[in-house]
């Protein structure tokens, strides 16, 4: 069975400051507009993507300008391809930000979203597409979240 967890690290022409922020309190400007705040360690972080999905992520870490961690406490992904809807639950989101001569160095790791996931091709694929979103948005102030319809 293969264990090896989502990551990626991209660059970023933005402070490590600034790339903290966005990720911890502008989250409806590159993830999805339907979302809370969550930025101190104890915190509920809550996700949705259109009136079903939903992730629910208590914050485990915070160090500002360099580190957070969220884990995943309660969740329900409603796609129609996916039959185990809570695959998120218990896995972890850690955000790790670097300075760089150029701005900042941001690795993202989801531990516990593996290949044998049945959501894995989606999520991958959603991550790569979020984190484009989020390198944008700090770079040009445009970034491309999902919009939930109300």
């Amino acid at each position: 069975m293969e264990t090896e967890d989502f990551s990626a690290e991209i660059q970023i022409s933005a402070t490590p400051n600034s790339v903290y922020r966005v990720i911890a309190n502008e989250i409806d400007k590159w993830w999805t507009t339907s979302t809370t705040q969550a930025d101190k360690v104890g915190d509920l972080l809550v996700t949705r993507f259109e009136k079903t999905t939903c992730w629910k992520m208590q914050v485990m870490r915070a160090v500002p300008d360099q580190k957070l961690g969220w884990k995943v406490v309660e969740a329900h992904h409603d796609v129609e391809e996916i039959s185990a809807k809570d695959e998120w639950k218990d896995t972890s989101m850690e955000w790790s930000i670097r300075e760089t001569g150029a701005g900042s160095a941001l690795t993202f790791v989801h531990r516990g979203l593996v290949p044998s996931l049945e959501c894995y091709k989606i999520c991958n694929a959603g991550w790569s597409y979020f984190l484009q979103s989020l390198k944008e948005y700090l770079e040009t102030g445009k970034g491309h979240p999902h919009v939930t319809s109300r």
